[in-house]
């Protein structure tokens, strides 16, 4: 049972990876090989939240019988126990596989995807020469930590101890990465849950999306149209069959066939710049990026003016007395099988209490959170809320508990710290959009970071539940994991010091978010952030509603034209004759024919056939 447990684990964990892959990547247009890595980046970061519980109640049943060895005391084997050989296999694949992509090949998958150049020689020498700087700070580190051990003798050279050397580099990195991603999610992922259920406020938000969207499909628009006026210059300067001219048709194929159309109906005026090899690559990648971009901002535009008028359908119906739900466009389109009724309830009543509820139950894990990474270090008496949680499950031999109060909370320190990658935004070199609008370069950057935080989370958290040996040096049992990534006991100056306490930094970044500093430095800097009581917030929410109000014009106008084509089509379509059996009529001497009241219709445009048979009798 406890192998087909694993087996369950592992491919729920692939379907999550896969699914989002889809959601966020484009299977179709990106190399395979890029999607592969990719894929398996975000498959061994996501599946921590299903294994590190196994091996929890694993290592808690070995010691269990490490203890009661002399004893005859028989420890209750949990229902996932697994042999002692599989866990630290899987994690030696997981580990070492995840290093081998965040720092060797990820990288230059990286710089291949943005090469501009035609072939796959050049854009493999350019990659590697973009990383050449890269790779030489990873020696420089190297030689750093190799004179450190040269003098200390008592270290040595061996292979165990260079291979934990650099294990504490990569955690270390990783350690002050996650201290910021964490300590950002812990306090951004309740408060947006809770925002969310303020439907005025996601409104406003929204207007203010639309606004700085608006700026940034434009810009997207004119730096595309700059590029395919350089590509049109170039087209009308070389002739066709020679070298450089074969490298402007593959440029050319990857132009749309309406943004073709578009630049051969524009008139070259700028000077044309000399064409050349170097020129090609460049062009080449600003083609690529200005398409990427403008298709990006496209999607988005759609997206966001189909929420807003979402969230303003529910602002008008939450006022609403009939309790019907109504749509300011497409009526009768219910999303809900019980009609409109079950659509108001939902939207205007169940969600909100429902998003409240999930922002207090996160808020109250945050602050789980922060006390444990502030306190954890204290061995006795433990504090550390996870650890008691653990330690008195535990001792009752609950292993269900155990797993379910560790998947509960890795699951909730992976969403934190993911949470931050999937919502930071680098101007336009990294950027997750859904809606398979997210470039190469972003999801390969994504699969880095996710790599990267993997290991220091799984320290981190067993670190929360002391069971770690940096933090209870009486362990009788370690888990598979720190078996095969070591303790980082070479460097004391890592082991014993950064490791430990500069989680705490968490708490110092938790403030920091909960006051919105951040947000504040970059809004005056340039970079407009939403925040409730500035001038230029309030500002783009009113250019936001105007955007709105127009976008809303342009789909009534819509909808009135195809009515009107509709009701024109209807009134031209042919009338279809049909014949028509009357009863023989009888002469009653009367100097006038007999009338079908019922028949007869007076001031009405409906055409009707001619009466037959007048004139048989003649």
């Amino acid at each position: 049972m406890s192998s087909v447990e694993l087996g369950l684990d592992l491919v729920i964990t692939f379907l999550l990876a896969a699914g989002l892959l889809f959601q966020y990547g484009n299977w179709y247009r990106h190399h395979v090989f890029v999607t592969f890595a990719v894929l398996v980046a975000w498959y061994f970061s996501l599946i921590i939240v299903f294994v590190i519980p196994l091996d929890v109640s694993n290592t808690i049943f070995r010691q269990c019988e490490t203890k009661n060895s002399s004893d005859d005391v028989e420890c209750q084997r949990p229902a996932s126990y697994l042999e002692p050989e599989v866990l630290p296999n899987l994690w030696r694949i997981v580990y070492w596989s995840s290093q081998c992509l965040t720092w060797l090949i990820l990288p230059i998958m990286q710089s291949y995807t943005k090469a501009g150049e035609f072939t796959v020689q050049g854009k493999l020498k350019r990659a590697l020469l973009e990383n050449l700087i890269y790779f030489s700070s990873y020696l420089f580190i190297c030689g750093i930590l190799l004179a450190y051990i040269a003098l200390k003798p008592e270290l040595g050279l061996k292979w165990p101890e260079l291979k934990a050397i650099a294990s504490s580099a990569s955690n270390t990195w990783g350690l002050c990465l996650l201290v910021f991603m964490l300590g950002y999610g812990l306090v951004a992922v309740p408060r947006n849950i809770w925002n969310s259920s303020c439907k005025g406020h996601s409104l406003n938000r929204a207007y203010f999306k639309m606004s700085k969207l608006a700026a940034e499909r434009n810009s997207s628009e004119e730096r595309l149209d700059d590029a395919l006026e350089s590509l049109n210059s170039s087209l009308k300067s070389l002739t066709p069959g020679t070298p450089l001219a074969s490298h402007l048709d593959t440029i050319l194929t990857q132009v749309p066939l309406e943004f073709r159309e578009r630049m051969n109906r524009r008139r070259v005026e700028s000077p044309v710049a000399p064409v050349d090899d170097k020129y090609l690559i460049k062009l080449h990648r600003l083609i690529k990026s200005s398409l990427q971009t403008y298709n990006r901002t496209e999607t988005q535009w759609v997206d966001q003016i189909t929420r807003t008028l979402e969230l303003e359908d529910i602002e008008k119906n939450s006022k609403s007395t009939q309790r019907i739900f109504k749509r300011s466009f497409g009526e009768g389109k219910s999303k809900f099988i019980c009609g409109d009724k079950m659509e108001w309830y939902w939207y205007c009543c169940i969600s909100n209490w429902l998003l409240k509820l999930l922002g207090i139950v996160t808020a109250v894990m945050s602050v789980f959170v922060i006390w444990s990474e502030a306190t954890f270090f204290i061995k006795s008496p433990a504090i550390s809320l996870f650890a008691v949680f653990i330690n008195k499950a535990s001792e009752n031999h609950d292993y269900l508990t155990i797993e379910l109060v560790s998947t509960f909370t890795i699951a909730y320190l992976c969403v934190c710290a993911y949470y931050t990658i999937f919502k930071i935004r680098i101007l336009n070199y990294y950027y997750l959009a859904r809606k398979h609008q997210t470039d190469e370069y972003s999801l390969i950057f994504a699969g880095m970071l996710l790599c990267r935080l993997t290991p220091p989370i799984c320290l981190n958290f067993l670190g929360l539940i002391h069971m770690d040996s940096h933090v209870i040096k009486l362990q009788l049992a370690e888990t598979s994991y720190t078996k095969i990534m070591g303790h980082l006991d070479v460097l004391s100056l890592i082991s014993d010091g950064f490791n430990i306490y500069f989680p705490m930094g968490i708490l110092i970044i938790g403030v920091l978010t909960y006051f919105k500093v951040g947000s504040r430095v970059l809004n005056i800097i340039g970079f407009h952030q939403f925040l409730v009581e500035d001038e230029v917030t309030a500002e783009l929410v009113i250019e936001g509603q105007q955007l709105i109000t127009r976008e809303k014009r342009r789909r009534q106008r819509l909808e009135d034209s195809i009515d009107r084509r509709q009701k024109y089509t209807r009134m031209q379509q042919p009338v279809v004759r049909t014949e028509v059996t009357e009863e023989p009529i009888t002469w009653t001497g009367s100097t006038t024919l007999p009338i079908n009241r019922e028949q007869a219709s007076y001031g009405t445009p409906e055409r009707r056939a001619p009466p037959r048979d007048l004139f048989d009798d003649v």
